[in-house]
């Protein structure tokens, strides 16, 4: 009666001990979860977009253009006739739109590094609005001819002026590209109630500074 008593004892013994070791390797010491969800912050975000244009600044500016044709005949001065053109232009600035816009998490901040700003052309303008003023030399009967000549010269002008506007256009460009991606990441990456990101968005050629950051709830219109 003891031998069965002691052969029964060391057989539940035997099956505890199994059952703590089956346990133990299947309870993990680290949770997964834990690591992967520190992890993803370092993790590359793909903005997925339709692609095209996204207009990203306009600058509204007055310009003016003068066409002056002096003419001699044998030595003579015959005058010259003077043209001008004065118009207020909208030059427009975009930024191309690849299908999938990496933004690369760093902490609470979120780094865009977006395409280049580039204008719009041709320029846009309203012909309503063109002043202009003509007056042929002493001896010259051109003045029309000379302001045609002047008026068909007005888009090539003013694509050439236009890049020198984009300086005063990146700004306002940072803030449209700030914008965007702050919009794509409510709707399709919401974050808890009271949680912010500071987005800061660079352009081609740039190093960082903090005047390129962007808090979208301090933002000013």
């Amino acid at each position: 009666m003891l031998a069965y008593r002691t052969k029964q004892a060391t057989a539940g013994a035997a099956l505890l001990l199994a059952v703590i070791v089956v346990s133990a390797w299947l309870w993990p010491h680290e949770r997964p979860t834990d690591k992967s969800t520190a992890a993803s912050a370092s993790v590359p975000l793909v903005m997925h977009t339709s692609g095209g244009r996204l207009e990203v600044a306009t600058v509204t500016a007055t310009e003016a253009f003068k066409l002056a044709t002096p003419k001699e005949l044998l030595g003579i001065d015959l005058g010259t006739t003077v043209s001008q053109i004065q118009v207020p232009v909208v030059y427009r600035f975009y930024i191309e739109m690849t299908k999938e816009w990496p933004i690369t998490p760093d902490g609470q901040s979120l780094i865009v590094q977006a395409g280049e700003i580039k204008p719009q052309l041709p320029v846009a303008f309203d012909t309503r609005t063109i002043e202009k003023h003509t007056t042929s030399g002493w001896a010259r009967f051109n003045k029309a001819a000379n302001l045609d000549k002047l008026e068909r010269s007005l888009s090539p002008l003013l694509e050439a002026r236009a890049p020198g506007y984009k300086q005063l256009a990146t700004e306002a460009a940072r803030k449209s590209v700030s914008d965007f991606v702050t919009t794509w990441l409510l709707k399709h990456h919401p974050l808890p109630d009271g949680t912010t990101r500071r987005v800061h968005v660079f352009f081609p050629g740039e190093a960082p500074t903090t005047q390129r950051v962007f808090n979208p709830n301090t933002a000013q219109p």
